[in-house]
């Protein structure tokens, strides 16, 4: 399949949901097709990033003030260096997280869901489409077990987790697609390729 221009994509969902395999599939999928497409996750690779990444498992918590900021921080880098970069390059580019992450996981720790959003939207640019990857907590913190060797403290307790996953299922935004998780990778992947398509 051909994309006929420049598209950003993004993939959402709590951990151990599976979006950042089905992320990978879809990068091949477009590849293999002849798209010009790149993948980026987030956090990404600024020093806010890894200070975010380092904080999550090192720390029950930090203050929620500061973790936004990181988070805030470290999107503005992304866009900046990667994003808008390689869609004015006429490039698609898939995201593992995005700010939708932030709303739903910092709103879970008591931010507003909207605010953030706005906060985000001022600098960040819009998906063209959104992939919620949902799957119940129980089913997440086994592929979680399963997948690692480390507990991410700050982001992986079950009544965090499904207070992110109830945040994920109640947004309201143009673009977004809710994808049940649970099914075998390929036949998740099938319903996101026929979304993409259609699309």
């Amino acid at each position: 399949m051909k994309i006929q221009k420049p598209s950003l994509i993004v993939f959402e969902g709590i951990d151990g949901s599976g979006k950042t395999s089905v992320s990978k599939l879809l990068l091949s999928y477009l590849q293999d097709s002849g798209n010009e497409v790149q993948w980026f996750r987030e956090p990404a690779d600024s020093r806010w990033g890894r200070k975010i990444r380092e904080l999550a498992n090192l720390k029950e918590s930090i203050p929620i003030e500061e973790e936004l900021e990181y988070f805030i921080k470290d999107r503005q880098w992304n866009v900046k260096n990667n994003i808008l970069p390689g869609l004015r390059q006429n490039k698609t580019v898939i995201l593992d997280r995005y700010y939708f992450s932030t709303a739903c996981y910092q709103g879970a720790r008591g931010f507003s869901i909207e605010e953030i959003i706005e906060r985000n939207t001022a600098f960040a640019p819009a998906p063209d489409i959104t992939f919620i990857i949902d799957v119940d907590v129980d089913t997440a913190l086994k592929r979680i077990k399963r997948g690692r060797d480390y507990e991410a403290k700050l982001f992986e307790k079950r009544d965090f987790l499904q207070k992110v996953r109830a945040n994920y299922l109640e947004l309201r935004a143009p673009g977004i697609h809710i994808i049940d998780g649970t099914p075998p990778l390929d036949e998740v992947f099938d319903r996101v390729r026929n979304k993409i398509d259609s699309f």
